[in-house]
């Protein structure tokens, strides 16, 4: 058994951990934003060596720290952006639904909570949230202009880039939902390698799955195709709706190109550093992301990892 003391350890560790991580994101915003994506890690480690309840009391002990230090605005956007991930993906992991299930559960739960929260804001506050994103963008684009015209950009060339940047800020605050529902599924992957690595490290039982094995469920192409047909309905709502859900969709079945690309560099041993210049060519060059999506896609038919495809390489 776990001595309670111990249990009260790990939660003041947790506690510090996990609002100085958080902390590093709010007041550092280039510097501290890789830190401030593991929010959820500090939680979801001690949920997984003691249990719902000291990760619980790890979440309520950064709360109360971050009121003590902080402001409510800054616990609130903690609740909304590690909180809920910090409890709802060790619940999944625990329940043995694997590291791919566990990471899209816990998104969507996330996103649901972030969803009616939104809604009771709304509802309390009379505020327009459409339009709080849309003056969050343009003060964005402003500040960034600014800049560049401090840098010495001038005529013609500033006046394209503030286009550009405006064009891409529509697009921004159309597939904004998506958008947000994909940097969950970011950050909660990141925050499950950290913590499995630490947990496989200690010689603590956690059954994450074969990332290389990831695959979609068959019938969600079906979702897809539906999707992309409702993306050419004029009307705006469906629309939009459409092209939000084609972006999620397009990161489920980017996923699953990613796994199958893992696999076979495994299976041919392809070097560190042609792996290396791979994933830089996929961070600087963003179309190659349609084409791994297309290869998650195409897999439904071809199943690149079946073992008579293997035999026959």
């Amino acid at each position: 058994m776990n001595p309670p003391q111990g249990k009260v350890f790990d939660v003041i560790k947790g506690s510090v951990a996990t609002v100085t991580l958080f902390l590093a994101f709010v007041y550092l915003p280039v510097v501290g934003t890789i830190p401030g994506l593991f929010a959820s890690a500090p939680a979801v480690f001690y949920t997984l060596k003691r249990g719902r309840g000291t990760g619980l009391g790890v979440v309520l002990g950064s709360c109360a720290l971050l009121l003590a230090i902080a402001d409510p605005a800054a616990t609130a956007i903690y609740l909304l952006q590690a909180g809920v991930l910090s409890m709802a993906l060790p619940e999944f992991l625990a329940r043995g639904k694997g590291g791919a299930r566990s990471v899209i559960y816990a998104v969507a739960v996330n996103v649901s909570v972030l969803l009616a929260a939104a809604v009771v804001y709304g509802l309390a506050t009379g505020a327009d949230l459409q339009a709080k994103i849309t003056k969050g963008v343009q003060n964005s684009i402003n500040q960034t202009a600014l800049l560049y015209e401090k840098a010495g950009v001038k005529g013609d060339d500033l006046k394209a880039l503030n286009d550009s940047m405006h064009q891409a800020g529509q697009l921004v605050v159309t597939i904004y939902p998506a958008m947000v529902t994909v940097a969950y599924g970011v950050i909660a992957c990141m925050n499950l390698l950290l913590v499995a690595g630490i947990v496989s490290r200690m010689g603590m039982p956690l059954q994450v799955g074969d990332f290389k094995k990831y695959k979609n469920p068959e019938p969600l192409v079906w979702l897809l195709i539906a999707a992309g047909f409702c993306a050419l309905v004029p009307e705006n709502i469906v629309h939009l709706s459409a092209l939000n859900v084609l972006i999620v969709l397009g990161a489920l079945y980017s996923t699953q190109g990613l796994a199958i690309i893992s696999f076979f560099f495994q299976k041919l041993a392809v070097p560190v550093f042609i792996r290396l210049l791979a994933t830089l060519l996929l961070v600087f060059q963003p179309m190659m992301v349609l084409a791994i999506a297309a290869l998650g896609i195409f897999d439904l038919w071809a199943d690149f990892r079946s073992p008579n495809k293997q035999e026959n390489l």
